[in-house]
């Protein structure tokens, strides 16, 4: 937007490369993304499966709401409800994913030991969305373990609420079972 008090690339110096806030990024969002391609090789007269690696960067509007988002949730504390539109293309995956793991250890205050969020339940509402979900969010995984794809009934996420498990990413197809396991787990937020 335009900026009254000087140039419309203010935010480059004034939020993203204060040294706080490269920090963040470095150790929060850059990712070494594993990607695979299928493309055709001359010599084995075939198409070959090739792995390439990209470097990841969040883009400005990914920084952003996931910013917002954690001072937000630290200010208002839980149980409220956000959109965020995105567009084709926009990064939404990784958004997501960003977002998961920045929210597995949120704390209100510095100084306490519970965080805000026991788990964090992503949902989505088709089975390629939630493999493409699957693989980004396991890619931004720091410990293994954190992650944890329910690749195989509701008996498997129900095990996975009652364990306490970090990260858990489902579809929505399996939702009566996550409300009634939660339900069941009064003394924890999600």
């Amino acid at each position: 937007p335009m900026n009254p008090n000087g140039y419309k690339s203010h935010y480059l110096w004034e939020e993203v490369l204060t040294p706080s806030s490269i920090l963040d990024i470095l150790e929060n969002f850059v990712h070494l993304s594993e990607e695979k391609e299928k493309e055709w090789d001359n010599e084995k007269g075939k198409v070959v499966e090739k792995t390439k690696y990209l470097l990841v960067f969040p883009r400005y509007h990914q920084l952003d709401v996931i910013r917002k988002l954690k001072r937000t949730i630290i200010e208002e504390g839980t149980g409220n409800n956000y959109l965020i539109q995105h567009t084709t293309g926009s990064g939404k995956s990784y958004s997501i994913g960003w977002l998961s793991h920045l929210l597995t250890s949120l704390y209100k205050d510095p100084n306490d030991t519970k965080r805000l969020f026991d788990t964090i339940i992503v949902i989505t509402d088709r089975k390629v969305l939630d493999q493409q979900l699957q693989y980004t969010i396991k890619q931004l995984e720091q410990t293994s373990g954190v992650v944890n794809p329910v690749d195989e009934n509701s008996s498997q996420l129900k095990k996975y609420l009652e364990n306490g498990k970090d990260i858990i990413i489902t579809t929505i197809q399996k939702f009566p079972r996550i409300s009634e396991t939660i339900n069941e787990l009064p003394n924890r937020s999600f």
